[in-house]
């Protein structure tokens, strides 16, 4: 009996259409369809179920492939903007240096990049990509557009280490450069605060002001006179009362360089500025031939 019903079943389900239009044996086909149609039914539901299902798979795989393209594009897209970015900045920097280049022809300069750095409490230096090969030798100034950066302390055959300004073991023959000032004496690194490098040695009644600019004296064989050092920010008395130093801004944002001049040489006595920032020198009077007697020592 079983068998029998299951077969009906089977029969239906494979061949219930012809069935259906056999109306000469009513006593079959009306059973097998009171008995299939539930079965159609449940079969059609899973049918569109499945079907459903895998529509959804189709568009969530087909969705994904495009979020993944978009994510791809979006990424490059990114990389092209910082590549830009960067290209931009890059050709900002080397135009400034190209034009300070044109503008001070008196200067022989080697172009370097900064390729390590090393700031700590007492040492204060850096190694950029140009050495003896290309002309480097110890002691030779190195600046930027913006001023002194510091001096070559050792040099090899593609790189050179260059001792900032800020190194405490650095000192720098400045002077003040407004004409009715022109008080000469030594910018030195300050190991307790290495991005505040100060003005010292200056006599207790010294004409400085605040905002003053300082510029390198010439006095000692390794930075030309003129150079731009930066400009007096605060004027504090000595421990021992008998002078006063002066705490300088640099003109150079040690944190942000990449790009260096190192001088070789220069071709005449001329001295350069900074551009917009500092008046043009006068020429050369007595009282700096007095006041550098201060001066005599600084590098």
């Amino acid at each position: 009996m079983i068998v029998a019903f299951i077969l009906f079943i089977i029969i239906g389900i494979v061949g219930c259409g012809p069935w259906r239009q056999h109306n000469s044996i009513p006593y079959v086909t009306g059973p097998l369809q009171t008995v299939v149609t539930p079965l159609e039914e449940g079969l059609s539901w899973v049918a569109d179920r499945i079907s459903a299902v895998k529509r959804i798979i189709d568009i969530s795989l087909k969705n994904r492939v495009e979020w993944e393209k978009l994510e791809n594009d979006n990424a490059d897209l990114r990389k092209k903007t910082v590549d830009y970015d960067e290209l931009a900045a890059e050709n900002e920097r080397l135009r400034r240096l190209l034009d300070f280049r044109a503008a001070h022809k008196e200067l022989q300069l080697v172009a370097a990049a900064v390729i390590s750095r090393d700031y700590g409490t007492w040492t204060n230096t850096m190694v950029i990509g140009a050495g003896s090969n290309q002309g480097i030798k110890e002691n030779m100034a190195v600046i930027t557009p913006d001023g002194v950066v510091g001096f070559i302390s050792d040099a090899f055959s593609d790189s050179a280490r260059v001792q900032l300004m800020t190194d405490p073991r650095t000192s720098v023959g400045a002077v003040v450069q407004r004409p009715e000032s022109r008080v000469a004496s030594v910018v030195r690194g300050n190991g307790n605060m290495p991005l505040e490098p100060q003005f010292v040695n200056v006599a207790k009644e010294a004409d400085i002001l605040e905002g003053d600019t300082l510029i390198t004296s010439g006095f000692g064989s390794i930075y030309p006179k003129g150079l731009y050092i930066g400009k007096i920010v605060s004027i504090h008395m000595d421990d021992s009362d008998f002078v006063k130093y002066a705490v300088i801004e640099p003109g150079v944002d040690f944190s942000k360089l990449e790009e260096v001049f190192v001088i070789t040489g220069t071709s005449s006595s001329n001295s350069y500025d900074k551009p917009d920032v500092a008046p043009k020198l006068v020429p050369q009077t007595q009282r700096d031939k007095v006041e550098g007697v201060k001066g005599a020592a600084a590098l």
